[in-house]
């Protein structure tokens, strides 16, 4: 018998555009590597599916791949904004 994987979207798919959602699916796997634990539900469905025996290393680390790169964008862009606070105070006085 063929495996089913069943991942349905939340009911607040939508929200998923603001930062705090994206946030909320990279928890826990800050920079992750293969064995860390990531709420994605790509990554579980990749994951999933190569235990039942499929080849899908390459999407999963093309996956891995952007999420990383998220997730350390989302960190430069947090570190960015205290420094032009700063400086455009500065620029104020």
């Amino acid at each position: 018998m063929e495996k089913k994987y069943n991942y349905p979207a939340p009911n607040n798919s939508d929200a998923i555009h603001c930062n705090n959602e994206i946030k909320k699916l990279l928890a826990g796997s800050g920079l992750s590597t293969q064995s860390e634990c990531s709420n994605s539900s790509i990554e579980k469905l990749l994951r999933q599916m190569m235990n039942d025996g499929h080849e899908v290393s390459a999407p999963l680390i093309e996956f891995i791949a952007m999420r990383n790169y998220i997730v350390k964008t989302m960190r430069g862009n947090e570190n960015i904004i205290p420094l032009i606070e700063c400086v455009l105070a500065e620029l104020k006085k």
